[in-house]
């Protein structure tokens, strides 16, 4: 009888603690994978923030089902802050958007020659921040155009930043991925100057940001660009080639 009893009861547990009560499917969210944050002329919403979301569509197109479209949607919302964008994101992303799955973080060069630190004092504290992101800055160009350009060989955009700064950085060593948390802790820390990696796009074309350039034998393509160098939160200059990969070796010792 008592054996009896305890399989009843282990059943009993095993049907309350099963299954996931807030589990959504992928085409019932919007999943943000790249974030890019430039300057806005209107003073009174000073930043335009890019929000590269997934698109479930466009990544089944090489599956039996089909698909339709881009892998992933860009969409652009202008705020006062960080976190007013990401609720003004709602406006125009037509899922329940997500951030735990943020992967990169852009950061349009005219912006980084103003203050970083209240951007990332917004990311640092959102609701749900992860601050083991790499971040870059876009070379003389914007975080939007960036996110735009459609390579070959990835297949979005953030996974092809991210893919060829770590080809440059093994190969290479012009430059090294630095983490949000890292870029907080040299804002905050006195007597340490950041310095973050350059990316910019090679033959810059309006077909970059379209699926003709999926088409090209010389497309549009991300390429690492130098080290932007800091002080006091503001970006004052770029090193390149020998220059940058000098600073990369004195910070790996």
């Amino acid at each position: 009888m008592k054996t009896y009893l305890s399989l009843f009861l282990i059943t009993a547990i095993c049907l309350c603690i099963s299954g996931c009560s807030n589990y959504r499917e992928l085409n019932q969210i919007g999943v943000i994978i790249g974030l890019g944050i430039d300057e806005n002329k209107n003073s009174e919403q000073p930043y335009k923030v890019t929000y590269q979301v997934i698109n479930p569509s466009g990544l089944s197109q090489g599956s039996s089902s089909g698909g339709q479209g881009l892998p992933v949607i860009n969409y652009t919302v202008t705020a006062k802050t960080l976190v007013e964008a990401l609720k003004k994101a709602s406006v125009v992303i037509p899922r329940e958007h997500i951030t735990s799955h943020l992967s990169l973080i852009v950061v349009g060069e005219k912006l980084a020659r103003s203050d970083l630190s209240s951007l990332f004092d917004a990311l640092d504290r959102g609701k749900q921040a992860r601050t083991s992101i790499p971040v870059f800055i876009a070379h003389d160009g914007t975080a939007e155009k960036l996110l735009g350009v459609i390579e070959p060989f990835e297949v979005t955009p953030v996974k092809s930043i991210i893919s060829t700064s770590q080809n440059a950085q093994k190969v290479y060593g012009i430059v090294s991925n630095v983490q949000a948390y890292e870029v907080i802790s040299m804002l905050v820390s006195e007597g340490k100057d950041l310095s973050l990696p350059g990316i910019s796009i090679n033959k810059p074309s309006q077909n970059g940001e379209e699926a003709g350039n999926l088409e090209s034998t010389s497309p549009s393509a991300m390429q690492v660009k130098g080290l932007a160098i800091f002080r006091n939160g503001k970006l004052v200059r770029w090193l390149d080639d020998e220059e940058a990969r000098s600073i990369s070796l004195l910070r790996l010792k």
